[in-house]
């Protein structure tokens, strides 16, 4: 794990250890995965821009998502079915958004009742 630098890192790491059944579950989209195709599609346009010879020795990431204050501009979405990849599930995302000062948004068909996910995380936004 120690190696991950990007998202197709943990990709490949989750397929190797995840059984059969859930990586294809997580792996799919709905119906023709046509949204699945424009979001990987929306994700390889996306690019960094370096800034050389800037100030770097101060730096704030925060910002506001619906008027709540979060501490980087990243956001775990929904994601079903979280504890077929482990048993925590959505608790353990929940306690580690609450842990770096981000928003959790839970799924409609989440593993986790929404009570159990307030409760793991108590100081998390809600």
């Amino acid at each position: 794990m120690a190696k991950m630098i990007c998202i197709d890192d943990m990709e490949k790491y989750a397929l190797q250890h995840l059984s059969k059944t859930t990586a294809d579950y997580y792996k799919s989209g709905a119906n023709e995965e046509q949204t699945l195709r424009e979001n990987r599609s929306a994700f390889e346009r996306l690019r960094i821009r370096p800034r050389f010879l800037c100030d770097v020795s101060n730096r704030d990431l925060k910002t506001t998502v619906l008027g709540t204050t979060v501490s980087l501009p990243i956001c775990a979405s929904p994601s079903a079915m979280q504890k077929m990849a482990h048993p925590m599930g959505e608790l353990a995302t929940a306690k580690a958004c609450e842990s770096v000062g981000t928003i959790m948004t839970l799924s409609t068909i989440s593993t986790s009742s929404l009570e159990e996910v307030a409760n793991a995380a108590p100081n998390g936004v809600k």
